[in-house]
C-alpha cells in the first residue's frame, strides 16, 4: 500500500496497479502501451477523486482518497450535509474528469511529437468515455449516486429504494447489450452492478428513514469499532442506542443480532432468544441458525420445524438434524421426523438405538410411515 499524507490523504492499493495494467494490456497489447495506460488511468482517477474530495473539504468535511482495484473511492466525514451539497460533491468528480478531457482536447490543437500526441489523444478519449459511462444512473457509478440523491431528497426512503431498482434494471439491460455485441468485459462489470443493486434493493425493502440518518449509521460504525477493540460494554451501549433509535429498520435488526451474539457469549441464552425471535423474518443465515438452536432449547418446536431445511443447508450438523427430527416428532409428523433421523444417521457418532428410546420418538414407534424410515437404517 502506497500512502501520501496531507490535508487530503491518498492511499493506493496494490490491486489498483494490477487492474490498471490489465486494462492497459487489453487495450494496447504492448508493454509500452500498457505503461502509458497505467499512467493515464492513475492521473485520471486521481483528478476525478480530487473533484469529490476538494468539494467535500469546501463543505467542511474531512476527506481521504483510496485508489482500489476498480477505480477510486473518496470518503469524508464531518457536519451533516444537505442533499444539494451531496449532489455537488458527487457531480464534481465527473466534472473534473470532463475538465481533463477539455484540457487534453485543447493541447491537441498544437503540434506534438508522436508519443506525446498519442498520450494526449488517449487521455482525451479515456476521460470522455469514463465521464459519460460514470454518469449512467447505475450504482456504484456517480450517476447512480446522483439519481439516489435526487430521488431520496424528493421522496425520502422510497426514493432511495426506487434508485436501486432503476439502477438494477438499467445495468441488466446494458449488460445484456454488451454481451450481445461480444463486449464481455464491460458486460460482466454491468452484470455485477445489476446484481449488487438488486441485492441492495431486496435488502432495502425493510429500510426506514432512520436507517438513512447519518447519526444512526455513525453509531453503528462506533459500535462495530468497539466490538473489534474488545470493548463489549461500550459496544452493547451503542448497539442498544441504535436498536432503539432505528426501531423497525435494518440498522435496528443488525444491532439486535450483534446483541444476541454478545448475549450468547456471556451465556445469556434466554436474552439472545428474546432478541432474535421478534425479528426472525429479517435475520441473516448465521443468526437464524442460532435462533434455531435456541428454539429447540426452549421447546418452540413449530419454529424449529419451520426453520429446519434452511438452517440445515446453512450449517449442517448432527445436532441440528436431531433437533429437526425431534421437532417434527413433537408435531406427530412421522415422515419428516423419520427423514431427519435418516439425515442424522449419516453422521458416524449418531446412536440410533439411544435416540429411538427418547420419549418423543417412542410415541411414533408404531406409526407405519416412521417405521418405514427406521427399518432402512437397521
Amino acid at each position: 500500500m502506497i500512502e501520501f499524507s496531507g490535508r487530503i490523504p491518498l492511499s493506493i492499493h496494490p490491486f489498483f496497479w494490477v487492474f490498471a495494467a490489465m486494462i492497459g494490456w487489453l487495450v494496447s497489447h504492448s508493454l509500452a502501451g500498457m505503461l502509458i495506460w497505467v499512467g493515464i488511468i492513475l492521473v485520471s482517477v486521481i483528478i476525478h477523486e480530487f473533484g469529490h474530495a476538494l468539494t467535500a473539504v469546501f463543505f467542511k468535511q474531512k476527506a481521504r482518497i483510496q485508489l482500489i482495484a476498480l477505480g477510486g473511492v473518496t470518503m469524508f466525514e464531518g457536519p451533516k450535509l444537505k442533499f444539494w451539497q451531496q449532489f455537488i460533491i458527487t457531480f464534481n468528480g465527473p466534472l473534473f474528469g470532463f475538465f481533463l478531457f477539455l484540457g487534453a482536447t485543447a493541447l491537441l490543437q498544437f503540434s506534438w511529437p508522436p508519443l506525446i500526441y498519442s498520450i494526449l489523444k488517449t487521455t482525451q478519449y479515456a476521460n470522455l468515455f469514463w465521464t459519460v459511462v460514470n454518469l449512467l444512473p447505475v450504482l456504484p457509478l456517480d450517476g447512480g449516486q446522483l439519481l439516489r440523491i435526487v430521488l431520496e431528497g424528493i421522496f425520502g426512503i422510497k426514493g432511495y429504494k426506487a434508485s436501486l431498482l432503476i439502477g438494477a434494471v438499467l445495468a441488466a439491460l446494458i449488460s445484456f447489450y454488451f454481451f450481445m455485441i461480444q463486449g464481455f468485459l464491460v458486460g460482466a462489470f454491468f452484470f455485477l452492478f445489476a446484481f449488487q443493486s438488486f441485492d441492495m434493493w431486496r435488502k432495502s425493502r425493510f429500510a426506514t428513514r432512520d436507517d438513512r440518518e447519518e447519526g444512526n449509521k455513525q453509531l453503528m460504525i462506533q459500535a462495530e469499532q468497539a466490538l473489534q477493540a474488545g470493548q463489549k460494554e461500550e459496544a452493547k451501549r451503542l448497539l442498544e442506542e441504535v436498536k432503539d433509535k432505528a426501531a423497525g429498520g435494518i440498522l435496528s435488526f443488525t444491532a439486535a443480532q450483534y446483541l444476541a451474539f454478545l448475549a450468547m457469549k456471556e451465556g445469556e441464552k434466554k436474552e439472545a432468544y428474546d432478541l432474535l425471535l421478534p425479528i426472525k423474518e429479517h435475520l441473516a443465515d448465521d443468526s437464524l441458525s442460532v435462533l434455531h438452536e435456541l428454539a429447540a432449547m426452549y421447546s418452540n418446536f413449530d419454529l424449529v420445524a419451520e426453520l429446519s431445511t434452511r438452517c440445515y443447508q446453512t450449517a449442517p450438523s448432527l445436532k441440528m438434524a436431531l433437533n429437526n427430527a425431534r421437532a417434527f416428532a413433537h408435531q406427530k409428523k412421522a415422515t419428516p421426523a423419520g427423514g431427519w433421523l435418516q439425515t442424522a444417521w449419516q453422521y458416524s457418532n449418531f446412536d440410533l438405538n439411544r435416540t429411538l428410546n427418547e420419549e418423543v420418538f417412542l410415541a411414533l414407534k408404531d406409526d407405519p410411515d416412521f417405521k418405514a424410515f427406521i427399518d432402512q437404517l437397521k
